[in-house]
C-alpha cells in the first residue's frame, strides 16, 4: 500500500516536471539479470532461501508521449536448498500452530509482467521510470524431508497478481543502447491459505536496452 501511494504521488509530480523525450524512440527490446527476493520465503518455509537468481528479456512500445506499454518475463531457480517447513500450514490448512521440519527444496518460477512505463527525463542522458501492471506467474515447487518424504509438490500452477515499481536508465551519445537498473515489487494474490503470500517478492534487474528509433 505504501507503494502504491508513493508511485501515485511520484506520477502527479513527473507530470508536471518531465519533458519530452531526447529522441524519437517508438520500441525497445531489452535483456537482463535479475534476483528475486522472496517477501516469506518458499512455501511455508521460514527465512531460508529467499533469494533467487535468473534472467529474463523485455519489450517496450511507445504509447504517447513519455508513455510506454512495459512488457517483462523473467525466469528465477534455486535448487536443492535446506529450508525450515511448517507442516501444520500445508497439512490442514487451518492449523495455525508450528510443526516445524527441515527439508531439502527446490524450485523455479516464471514472472510475467505487462503494464506501463511513464519516462521522466532528469537529464540529457539519465531517465528515471515509473512502472507498474498485472504480474503472472507459474510456479513449480517441490520440497522433500531428509528421509526421502514428499510434503510438498506443486507442478507449474499458475497465480496473479500486479506489480509496481520504478527504474533508471543510461543512454550513451550516438547510441540506441542503453543500461538500466530496476527495483519491482510483484504482490501475487491466490487463495491458498497454506502459501500466505510467498511468491510475492522484490525483483533487482540490472540490464540493457536497444532502441528502434523512428523517423
Amino acid at each position: 500500500m505504501r507503494l502504491i501511494l508513493f508511485l501515485s504521488a511520484f506520477s502527479l509530480l513527473a507530470i508536471s516536471v518531465s519533458g519530452q523525450d531526447a529522441e524519437n524512440r517508438t520500441a525497445y527490446f531489452s535483456a537482463n539479470v535479475s534476483s528475486y527476493n522472496s517477501s516469506q520465503g518458499y512455501g511455508s518455509y521460514r527465512n531460508e532461501g529467499q533469494s533467487r537468481i535468473g534472467g529474463g528479456v523485455g519489450f517496450g512500445m511507445k504509447l504517447i508521449n513519455n508513455l510506454y506499454f512495459y512488457g517483462k518475463a523473467t525466469y528465477i531457480a534455486r535448487s536443492n536448498f535446506t529450508g525450515l517447513y511448517d507442516n501444520n500450514y500445508y497439512r490442514t490448512q487451518v492449523n495455525i500452530s508450528e510443526n516445524l521440519s527441515m527439508v531439502n527444496a527446490s524450485i523455479s518460477q516464471l514472472v510475467v509482467n505487462g503494464g506501463i512505463q511513464y519516462n521522466i527525463l532528469v537529464s540529457k542522458d539519465l531517465t528515471i521510470g515509473l512502472l507498474g501492471g498485472i504480474t503472472y506467474t507459474m510456479v513449480d515447487q517441490e520440497a522433500r524431508l531428509f528421509n526421502g518424504e514428499l510434503i510438498q509438490r506443486i507442478d507449474y500452477q499458475s497465480f496473479y497478481g500486479y506489480f509496481g515499481g520504478a527504474s533508471l536508465e543510461k543512454s550513451f551519445k550516438n547510441s540506441d543502447f542503453t543500461m538500466f537498473a530496476e527495483a519491482i515489487y510483484n504482490y501475487i494474490d491466490d487463495s491458498s491459505v497454506y502459501f500466505r503470500n510467498v511468491f510475492s517478492g522484490m525483483n533487482f534487474t540490472i540490464g540493457g536496452r536497444y532502441y528502434f528509433v523512428g523517423s
